[in-house]
């Protein structure tokens, strides 16, 4: 089930002096509005290809506070990267792994640090059925790559959401596809690797196609999405018990339609972003209750403010939520919005050369500032790795 969040209205707003009357004056005086100031995008890095290219997952901190993601394309195999971001400004980049087929290829889920402080994800293609694997990066360097698990469509294929883990302590995920129906999967799996255990089958009308990861709420159930299937084939919000027990509610396009990304929960609900649907078939932001229920339809996207998210909201330091959406904005390129009530506001718009089709979730630093990727764009268009500050 996906979560949205209604947040207090933004301390940012531009304020509106006026002074009244004074006394050496005849009739009173009133100062211009001062413009707004607009937020502040930085390139940390380029993509070339050569470094990496096309990032389709967001970047994570880690415990040694280095920043860590993923690239689906580019390496020396051009079948997809893992990288680390040193520096002062996290602009220093070193390659951890090329990926080669074997080991995976086209890594496009957001790494998972667990309490062991290995570095744990999913390729969705490559490995030994060219189905995708999960893999562990050891700690200290991370530079040492262990296969885990290959999925062979029996028991799930390309996986697209990242690893959680999972109240027994095994990880958990999701496979967009495979299992018995061919519709994806819930999936688990011991830190140490091993078979993956088979969850829950997607079966079209309890949902098919799930692209995001699970979430792990505060109830003791699991929560996701699936892109596609339930009663109007629109995609669904799930509610999972530890048993395996499913129980799904679907979208209709008001209330949103083909959701590809996970959940958050705050304050008793669940929110999360559709890629179509609501008011404008531009996308929207939904909320689901604890414990399951239908979608309910919090914002719409109307292109301005951006359109055709595929990233989850995060929950800013200041209280308010914030997101990226893979189109819209001034230049049809994406954005960066926050979300206040019922509102989307347009922060920032993405032009190519800074960026283009952000399709990740944000991450938002002690600093205040927020991390993300961008999949396109950037001086070779083959992607950014940036630093917004609102």
């Amino acid at each position: 089930m996906k979560k949205i969040n209604l947040c207090k209205p933004s301390p940012s707003k531009n304020t509106v002096l006026i002074l009244t009357s004074l006394a050496v004056l005849s009739s009173p005086l009133v100062l211009p509005l001062p413009q707004a100031v607009a937020g502040t995008l930085t390139t940390l890095v380029n993509f070339n290809g050569v470094n990496g290219a096309s990032p389709k997952a967001g970047v994570l901190q880690g415990t040694d506070s280095n920043i860590y993601g993923t690239t689906s394309e580019g390496g020396s195999q051009n079948r997809g990267t893992a990288f680390k971001l040193t520096g002062t400004n996290f602009s220093t980049l070193t390659t951890l792994v090329n990926f080669n087929g074997t080991n995976g290829t086209n890594p496009i889920a957001r790494l998972f640090q667990a309490s062991d402080g290995n570095l744990y994800g999913v390729t969705s293609t490559g490995g030994t059925s060219n189905l995708g694997t999960v893999f562990r990066l050891a700690k200290t360097t991370f530079t040492t790559l262990t296969t885990l698990s290959n999925f062979n469509g029996t028991n799930g294929a390309n996986p697209a959401g990242r690893l959680i883990s999972g109240s027994d302590g095994r990880l958990w995920g999701t496979t967009s596809a495979g299992g018995v129906n061919g519709r994806g999967t819930v999936f688990k799996v011991p830190l140490t690797g091993g078979t993956p255990t088979i969850v829950v089958n997607f079966n079209g009308t309890n949902g098919a196609t799930p692209l995001a990861r699970l979430q792990l709420a505060t109830d003791g159930n699991y929560y996701g999405t699936t892109s596609t299937g339930g009663t109007s084939n629109r995609g669904t919000v799930f509610k999972l018990t530890p048993a395996g027990v499913l129980t799904s509610y679907s979208f209709n396009g008001s209330n949103g339609q083909s959701p590809q990304s996970a959940l958050i929960e705050s304050s008793g609900f669940l929110y999360g972003t559709t890629f179509l649907g609501g008011a404008s078939n531009r996308g929207a932001i939904f909320r689901v209750p604890l414990g399951g229920g239908s979608p309910v339809l919090v914002a719409s996207f109307n292109g301005t403010n951006g359109a055709n998210p595929t990233a989850a909201l995060i929950r800013g330091i200041d209280g308010n939520f914030y997101g990226t959406a893979s189109t819209g904005g001034a230049s049809n390129k994406g954005s960066i919005y926050r979300l206040v009530g019922g509102t989307i506001s347009l922060l920032f718009s993405f032009n190519g050369t800074n960026g283009a089709t952000p399709n990740s979730t944000l991450i938002q630093l002690s600093n205040g500032a927020f991390y993300g990727t961008a999949s396109a764009g950037g001086t070779s268009n083959r992607g950014t790795v940036f630093r917004y500050v609102n």
